[in-house]
């Protein structure tokens, strides 16, 4: 079977389950180890201390989060909803065939830090608009 170059995901919350504080919810799609790993780094990135909720790790099509505390649902799913949409952008195909760039020869962490760096940009007009308006 050939390796799909964008994988995609998005959690299936009627699957959701909490035992013993552990929540376990089913990821659906085409998700890859590649792309679980990117949703892992998102996440943790994320998290912050005293969130209500401690590690997260996808394995199998299964995303689990330990220590999950009551009251913090709402911020958590939040959070996984977010990190699911980045994840899937960062594997969705260029709209200028930047599909090409895969296939530079860098390493996968050389190509999450391009996509890391490439999504500080802004819209080019941004920036010269604010000074156009700014000037009499």
């Amino acid at each position: 079977m050939a390796k799909d170059p964008h994988p995609r995901g998005e959690l299936d919350w009627a699957s959701a389950s909490v035992k013993d504080g552990e929540l376990s919810v089913d990821v659906a799609g085409t998700p890859n180890a590649e792309w679980a790993r990117g949703l892992e780094a998102i996440v943790e990135r994320l998290h912050r201390p005293g969130s209500g909720w401690g590690e997260v790790k996808v394995a199998k099509a299964t995303l689990r989060v330990a220590a999950v505390s009551p009251g913090s649902e709402a911020d958590l799913r939040h959070v996984l909803d977010s990190a699911v949409l980045q994840v899937n952008t960062n594997f969705a195909p260029g709209e200028e065939g930047e599909a090409g760039d895969d296939d530079d020869g860098g390493s996968p962490e050389d190509r999450e830090m391009t996509d890391a760096f490439r999504s500080f940009s802004t819209d080019p007009d941004g920036p010269e608009q604010e000074e156009d308006q700014a000037s009499p």
